[in-house]
Formats: structure tokens, sequence, C-alpha cells
């Protein structure tokens, strides 16, 4: 942005959140090296552009509960491995905004974006300005070595790819999380995401227009194509987000393992038996996929598990 551009984001920040936001979005740790980026070209007034965009669809659109935010590293670097789904990756900006507003202080996820998108002009650049980083594996360990939260989605595209009969049914983990886990000794937390695949059910994927335009799949949901554009908007889908206790593979494992093919298959497929189990539970005790009264058995405090936190 220029700097013109900037002071009227402010500006536009300032009149659209609250006062506790715009504190948190001016104040979060933010490494400026010069010219208003960071070393990974995220730019604070953008950032809080976006933040301004998602957290009203976190607050009045999804309606995002969220349980276990205690088990994510108020400092330090860790991965947060959710399940994907939904078409559309909401999910990773629900879950960002999410560990935002909960974290105190407050924290950035930098999510890794499928290459693809890179290809996309303007959306490419938008998307390193709101923070997210390209999925090259070197980035992820540079974003490591900076001590960063990270976000990344298993399952890749297939995630968001799966046809809505197979929804919450996740595709087998890739490992490369578990190499960089095993290598630079970080944590990682599990997370379940429940709301996303009832976002924009996907029927069928027309795999010669996805071919066509360059892309991983072309959906056919109960809006899409035939709305257009407006057939892409979610529904109003109640999110629950759990984030389970951080396994730390490093304090069983050498470094070395990382490099064991076996070793590493076995921790992916660690990882995502434990998604998958908590993906079971949250979707058994979700009351209505677009419910918008109280995540699980009971009113308002959820199940008796503790941790819940309702939109704030």
């Amino acid at each position: 942005m220029t700097q013109e551009g900037r002071r009227i984001a402010w500006k536009l920040a300032e009149r659209l959140l609250s006062t506790d936001d715009l504190r948190d979005v001016r104040s979060f740790a933010f490494q400026d090296m010069g010219y208003g980026y960071d070393p990974f070209g995220m730019e604070r007034e953008s950032a809080a552009l976006t933040y301004v965009v998602f957290a009203f669809l976190h607050r009045h659109w999804f309606r995002v509960e969220s349980r276990g935010i205690h088990n994510v590293p108020i400092e330090g670097p860790a991965l947060l491995t959710p399940n994907h789904g939904g078409v559309l990756p909401i999910d990773g900006s629900m879950l960002a905004i999410d560990v935002f507003k909960r974290l105190d202080p407050p924290r950035v996820v930098r999510y890794i974006v499928d290459n693809f998108a890179a290809g996309f002009p303007f959306i490419n650049t938008f998307l390193v300005r709101a923070g997210q980083v390209f999925g090259d594996r070197k980035n992820v360990e540079d974003l490591v070595r900076h001590g960063e939260l990270v976000g990344l989605f298993p399952e890749g595209a297939k995630g968001t790819g799966k046809l809505f009969r197979e929804r919450y049914r996740l595709r087998r983990f890739n490992v490369g999380f578990i190499e960089i886990a095993l290598r630079q000794r970080v944590p990682i937390v599990p997370v379940s995401i429940v709301g996303s695949e009832e976002q924009a059910p996907m029927l069928a994927n027309l795999a010669p227009l996805a071919r066509l335009f360059g892309v991983p799949y072309f959906p056919v949901t109960p809006t899409f194509p035939h709305l257009g554009p407006l057939g892409l908007l979610p529904l109003p889908a109640k999110y629950h987000i759990t984030y389970e206790t951080p396994l730390r593979f490093y304090e069983e494992y050498p470094p070395a393992a990382a490099d064991d093919p076996v070793i590493v298959r076995m921790l992916a497929d660690k990882v995502q038996v434990r998604v998958q189990e908590m993906l079971d539970e949250a979707r058994a005790q979700r009351e209505s996929v677009f419910d918008v009264g109280s995540f699980g058995p009971g009113s308002p405090g959820g199940n008796g598990h503790g941790n819940l936190t309702h939109p704030a």
C-alpha cells in the first residue's frame, strides 16, 4: 500500500472494529523489515483490513465457538493441523481469526497456501500481504525458525475437494509436517473444525473444467455454478473448533527419524487418527448444522468438558 492507502486502512479499521479488536491489530507482534512489511511480506494494514472482514464472518455468519485454546502456545513455533473442507478455504480464515481473538496476547496464524494460488494475479499479492505464505518447504522451515504459529492442512487440496457424501472423512495426511516437526523440534496441535463441510456442499466435481482453469477441482454445489459468482457465497453453517493437547514427537524421536519413511508415515497417521476422533466427537455433540445455540448437551456452557468459549 501507499502511505495514503495505509492511512485510509486505519481509518476504516477505526470505524469498523471494537476498541479491543483495534488495539489488538495495532499491537500484535510484527517484525517490520522496512517499508512496512515483515520478512514474509505481511503488511499490518492489509492484515487489519482482512481481519475486519473475517472477524465479522467469525462472529455473525459462522458464529464460531471453540474450546481448548489453552493448548495453542502463546509464544514460540508450533504447527496447527486441522481438517480441511468446504470448497473455499474459509475454514482456515475462521481458525486464524479464532486464534487471534482467543489468545492473550493475540497471535497471527501464518497459513501455508497451496502453490496453485500463486498463479492468480492480485489474489497472490493479497494473500501474502494478509500474512499467508505459499507452500514451499523452505518457507515453512523459515517460519518455524522465526518462532511463528504455522497453520497447515495435511490433507492439502484433497480436503476441500471432497464430495458432500464424504464429509468429515479425512483424506490421508501428507507427511511433510511431521518431517519439519521432528527436524525443527516443533509441537503439533491437532485441530478439528466442524461446520466447514456444510458451508458449500459439493455434489460433483467437473474435472474437465478444473483442468481447463488450472484448479484442483471445479465444484457443483446447490448454488454454484448456476447462480454464478453469488453461488460461491457460503451457507451460514455454525462452526465448532477444538484445539487438542500438543503432540511433541521430538521428545520421543530424534531429528534423524525425519529421514525414516516408516516412522514419518506412522506419525502422520497418528495425527490423522486423532483429528478424526475429534471430528467424530464434535459432530456427535453438535445439535444442528445451523444451530445458533450451544455446543453439545446443556447450555450455555457446553458439554461439561470445559474450555468452551463463546463468540466475543
